[in-house]
């Protein structure tokens, strides 16, 4: 899946209590909280692995929703696992260049919403339009970008503290297998920062 970027929007719990599912899971990620109640997390996992452990982390942690999100170099995959059960799978064209591609992007993003339980007016698709944007907003992240990672790219990110895009991760957490926490960029001398 080296051409794909897969994560988690996990909506309704507290980053403590997910930390703490990962540790009991013996399962590295790293985290980004906000805005809002969204919880932004990139697990160690990919395909049918990362559907089960959405599927297991709505299930252990009541109330919480979840949306795991896979784009390739066309495709967006949006899923939404609540109560340890998949409430709905779908799958747009990453740019809606034709009207029925957009139909399709319209009826996805509407079941996509009642799954969530979103609230308020919802995101419009454009023709010709990015879809990543408008169905991340139904989970509360307006940041596009966020899309585009990975776990693989995230742990590449964090072995370059000189990267340009050090700013970009400041708020990101590395959580190793046993749920600990430490900063995304680790200092010079190899101690975390």
């Amino acid at each position: 899946m080296s051409d794909s970027a897969q994560g988690f929007i996990v909506l309704g719990v507290a980053r403590t209590k997910v930390q703490k599912w990962l540790g009991s899971r013996g399962l590295p990620a790293f985290l980004a909280a906000g805005p809002g109640k969204a919880l932004r997390l990139w697990p160690d996992l990919q395909g049918e692995a990362a559907e089960e452990a959405a599927n297991a982390l709505s299930r252990e942690l009541p109330k919480s929703r979840v949306l795991v999100f896979s784009t390739t170099e066309d495709s967006l995959r949006v899923s939404v696992h609540v109560d340890g059960a998949l409430q709905t799978r779908e799958e747009v064209a990453l740019r809606m260049r034709t009207a029925k591609q957009l139909a399709q992007a319209h009826a996805a993003l509407q079941r996509v919403s009642t799954a969530l339980d979103f609230k308020g007016h919802r995101p419009t698709l454009l023709r010709d339009g990015d879809s990543r944007p408008v169905f991340l907003e139904l989970a509360g992240v307006r940041e596009e970008d966020i899309a585009s990672l990975s776990h693989a790219k995230l742990s590449e990110a964090r072995q370059q503290s000189e990267a340009p895009d050090v700013v970009r991760f400041q708020d990101f957490t590395a959580v190793d297998a046993k749920g600990k926490a430490h900063a995304f960029f680790t200092d010079t001398s190899g101690q975390e920062a």
